[in-house]
């Protein structure tokens, strides 16, 4: 019985299975597509040779999100920036990150001592705001965290590609059946990127008032 062949005249080969080519097949079929029938499909392996190389799809789906992470750098705060401009460029950076990498921000909300990789990028992140901005370290933790988790929830949720973006102001602004929602209503148009940002600027202003408060280490 003859192997089959491509079009070349050329018998196919498997890719070798290894967590690193695991994670590869992964990421392009995105976080939310992976199983361990489509990986194996992917790699021309069997479910079998998966299986032999991790414990359940849990562990697939944190290899590949364990990679994505290791593939990104996260800003980290100047020599000469202000906290409050560092973390709104963090606040970018974790929605771009949510927007390339669908199923990242599930993974990032979750995290447990297995995930090795992303709590130790999460700690050195939080170590650059501590010692760059002379923080304590639950002062620098909190801070980075808040702002991270409030830009995971409104990339993933509200500031996205799915989203209406001012498509119904005019209509609302005109009603006169309502009080106040009309004369909140404004001409400009900031666009996903400017109202994230808009959102943002409100948690983190929050966030860098409540760390300087005299009891923040108490509560």
């Amino acid at each position: 019985m003859h192997e089959p062949t491509n079009p070349e005249g050329r018998s196919p080969r498997k890719r070798r299975v290894t967590p690193q080519t695991m994670a590869e097949a992964g990421i392009a079929l995105t976080l939310p597509k992976v199983s361990v029938k489509s990986v194996a499909e992917s790699l021309g392996v069997s479910i079998v040779a998966i299986y032999n190389n991790i414990d359940d799809l849990c562990s697939l789906k944190a290899l590949v999100a364990e990679e994505i992470l290791r593939r990104w750098s996260p800003p980290l705060p100047g020599d000469d920036e202000s906290m409050h401009d560092a973390l709104l460029t963090l606040a970018s950076a974790m929605r771009e990150l949510v927007h390339s990498n669908p199923g990242i921000a599930e993974y990032l909300i979750g995290l447990t001592p297995s995930s090795i990789d992303a709590i130790r990028m999460a700690d050195s992140v939080q170590t650059r705001y501590r010692t760059r901005y002379d923080l304590t370290p639950k002062q620098a933790t909190w801070a980075v965290i808040t702002v991270c988790e409030h830009a995971l929830a409104l990339a993933e949720m509200v500031y996205n590609s799915a989203r209406r973006d001012r498509e119904y102001d005019d209509a609302i602004a005109a009603r006169t059946d309502l009080d106040t929602l009309p004369g909140a209503y404004d001409t400009v148009d900031r666009g996903p990127d400017g109202m994230f940002l808009w959102s943002m600027r409100t948690v983190v202003v929050g966030t860098l008032e409540l760390i300087e408060a005299p009891d923040f280490e108490q509560a």
